[in-house]
């Protein structure tokens, strides 16, 4: 009974689960091992990966604010049409009807001539010259407001240019100046984050590469040996895979708090300079999807390229 006992032990220690347990164990015990004796050279691989990962960070969380800083600070672009004078209350309600119906327009404000001409007077500081005419010389205005989706200069353009051709419709104005530069400017500012994320990305897998192919050379006769008494490519590989999934976890980590660290330090400057235009903006840091998504891309870059590092080296003939 005690035979069939210990038998049926053993086939449970030598199927498929345990046999993988003991292996993720001994893999993540070589990499603990292997931190500790090199903990300096461990350390400064980690802080250059973290640093490279800092960099296009910081660079989204510019961008990302200025998206922010740039809807805050200007107003919703819109189209201004002016009505012909002649045009009677009843024409001017059915043209309103036809522009709230285009597909683009989220609503319409409109504007009398009575009203038009108060808000010039309000604004203009010409209201005891306008006193003096015989008749209002200013015509009804219709301030199209655009769906979020037609916000486009292209679109906008599109929109100007079928309304214009609506009968009662003088003229059609948008001033998208700003609206252009601002576009212009978020699309170089996130070109350049990309660009400095890709070569960001290039730097961190050679490091990461680096490193485990120096952990290679360090370890190639224990690696001659394991294969001499017939371990597998995936036993032999594993640890390194997850030495560099660990660096490249812990240096996102580490970015992610050197990032906070930006933001905290330089929202105060931030904050001093909104108050001299007139409004108050804080700086905004990553969400937690954002993290979660630098995190798996470091571990996932790290995996990859100790993959690349070791399966090359392995193929060697110093190292077989």
């Amino acid at each position: 009974m005690l035979r069939i006992r210990k038998n049926n032990q053993q086939r449970d220690d030598n199927s498929f689960f345990p046999r993988w347990k003991r292996q993720i164990h001994y893999a993540w015990q070589n990499v603990y091992n292997d931190f500790r004796q090199h903990a300096i050279a461990s350390l400064l691989t980690i802080i250059v990966i973290a640093i490279s990962i800092t960099l296009p960070t910081i660079g989204y969380l510019l961008w990302k604010n200025a998206n922010q800083a740039a809807h805050q600070w200007y107003p919703t672009p819109n189209l201004t049409v002016y009505i012909n004078k002649t045009l009677n209350q009843k024409d001017t309600d059915n043209l309103i009807k036809q522009i709230t119906q285009f597909p683009e327009v989220e609503r319409v404000n409109y504007l009398s001539r009575d009203e038009t001409l108060q808000e010039f007077k309000l604004w203009s500081g010409f209201s005891e010259a306008l006193e003096l005419l015989d008749e209002n010389p200013l015509p009804a205005v219709a301030i199209i407001m655009p769906k979020d989706e037609a916000k486009q200069t292209a679109i906008l353009h599109a929109i100007q240019t079928e309304i214009v051709k609506l009968k009662g419709v003088d003229d059609v104005r948008l001033d998208d100046s700003w609206f252009t530069r601002l576009t212009t400017f978020t699309d170089m500012v996130k070109t350049i984050v990309w660009t400095i994320s890709i070569f960001m990305m290039i730097a961190v897998a050679l490091v990461i590469g680096n490193s485990i192919r120096l952990a290679i050379f360090s370890r190639r006769q224990t690696i001659i040996v394991m294969q001499l008494i017939g371990a597998t490519d995936g036993f032999i590989l594993r640890p390194f895979l997850y030495s560099g999934m660990f660096n490249g976890f812990i240096s996102a980590i580490l970015a992610l708090i050197l990032s906070e660290i930006f933001i905290f330090r330089i929202d105060a400057i931030i904050l001093n300079v909104s108050s001299v235009f007139g409004t108050i903006f804080n700086l905004e840091g990553l969400n937690w999807d954002e993290s979660l998504f630098i995190i798996l891309i470091a571990t996932m870059i790290g995996w990859l390229s100790a993959l690349l590092a070791t399966k090359k080296y392995l193929n060697m003939p110093h190292i077989n």
